[in-house]
């Protein structure tokens, strides 16, 4: 796992660049950093962002061991994890997975209503955030 301070560098770095980090996925053999722009991230951005990064993990050394590192956009389909992903997602087709059932259902596939103070509603249900498991834009 990425330190904290390993995660603020990353931010650092790449905000520098113009983009900004939408989020890291970190396994034991590699990180994946998603970023963003307005207008869309392209291949050049993600080879400068990955070749940057890639530089401040060969000083901060992270792992033990051999690891991958990719750096890509988020994509259409992107993950909801945060708040404020949420919020960008607004009006859009959406698709959550809940921990427990929410009206007999663990699954919901609909627009994004509202993002509230505990919770999002999509379509006419109000789903907290503690009980989603997985949620990711649907649009494709």
């Amino acid at each position: 796992m990425l330190s904290e301070e390993v995660k603020k560098d990353i931010f650092v770095i790449v905000e520098s660049l113009g983009f900004s980090v939408y989020d890291i996925e970190c396994t034991t053999k590699k990180i994946t950093v998603y970023i963003d722009k307005p207008g869309g991230v392209t291949i050049n951005d993600c080879e400068l962002a990955s070749r940057n990064i890639s530089a401040l993990l060969d000083v901060k050394d992270p792992f033990v061991n051999s690891y991958v590192l990719e750096v890509s956009s988020p994509g259409i389909n992107r993950k909801l994890k945060t708040v404020e992903h949420f919020k960008a997602a607004l009006g859009k087709k959406c698709l959550i997975h809940t921990h427990f059932p929410v009206n007999n259902s663990n699954s919901f596939s609909g627009i994004l209503q509202s993002v509230e103070e505990d919770g999002v509603v999509i379509g006419n249900t109000k789903i907290e955030f503690d009980n989603i498991k997985k949620a990711r834009i649907d649009e494709i």
